[in-house]
């Protein structure tokens, strides 16, 4: 706009000039007449001229002075104009924002309600936990339990391996006090028999040498295989052959 006004102010000057050298040209080329000397004013078309460029001088500063009011004025409006735009930018953001607040609202509400959701899930997770460690302590205490078992299985197994070696052993020492008891009742007999062997050779000798039979005292007898009894005490060994 301002480069417009400025353009109409340059196309004046130039008429005017124009104007200004055809007048001066026009009066140079008309035929001049003899006229009173004394009525002429030579200097009327210098004075009319400088008359007219005072004028222009004039009009061109005040246009310049224009054109610097107007590019001030552009440069106002301008600065007037982002800052509006600045503004109305704000506006229309704050009015897309207060347009989204019952979505937001609503989003906020949906939010809250899976919040709850959550909430419910992580206390039945929660009791799930709870029931999985009681769980865990239940079959740790069953995986002790047969642990326990095991071991007493292991003893008992252990013990009764070891009570049949205590049977057998206790078994080859009855057999070898039997045995022991069977050799010493055996040597008894023959010693008494060799006793009674060495009498009635005694007698026979008697008898052969006086004729008649000498009565000798009578040997102490002793006892028979049946009446001879262990020395060691067997109820514990029977005992424990009965279990």
């Amino acid at each position: 706009m301002f480069g417009t006004l400025r353009n109409k102010f340059q196309t004046v000057q130039e008429g005017l000039s124009a104007s200004i050298r055809g007048l001066t040209t026009s009066e140079s080329s008309k035929p001049k007449k003899k006229a009173n000397v004394r009525n002429i004013n030579y200097g009327a078309g210098a004075d009319i001229l400088h008359y007219f460029q005072l004028q222009w001088n004039e009009l061109h500063e005040l246009a310049e002075l224009n054109a610097e009011k107007a590019q001030e004025a552009d440069t106002l409006i301008t600065n007037i104009y982002e800052r509006l735009q600045e503004e109305w930018n704000g506006v229309s953001c704050l009015n897309s924002s207060i347009a989204s607040i019952p979505k937001i609202n609503n989003e906020i509400q949906i939010l809250m309600d899976q919040i709850g959701s959550l909430q419910e899930l992580f206390e039945e997770v929660e009791g799930a936990m709870f029931k999985l460690e009681d769980l865990n302590e239940i079959l740790d205490l069953q995986s002790r339990q047969l642990d326990h078992r095991f071991q007493l299985a292991l003893y008992k197994e252990k013990k009764l391996s070891e009570l049949d070696s205590v049977r057998a052993k206790l078994a080859e020492e009855h057999s070898n006090k039997v045995l022991q008891h069977e050799i010493k009742q055996q040597k008894t007999l023959r010693e008494r028999q060799e006793t009674f062997e060495e009498a009635f050779k005694q007698e026979l000798e008697e008898y052969k040498n006086t004729g008649c039979l000498l009565k000798l005292p009578a040997l102490q007898q002793g006892p028979s295989l049946d009446e001879i009894e262990l020395e060691t005490n067997s109820a514990d060994f029977h005992e424990f052959l009965d279990n």
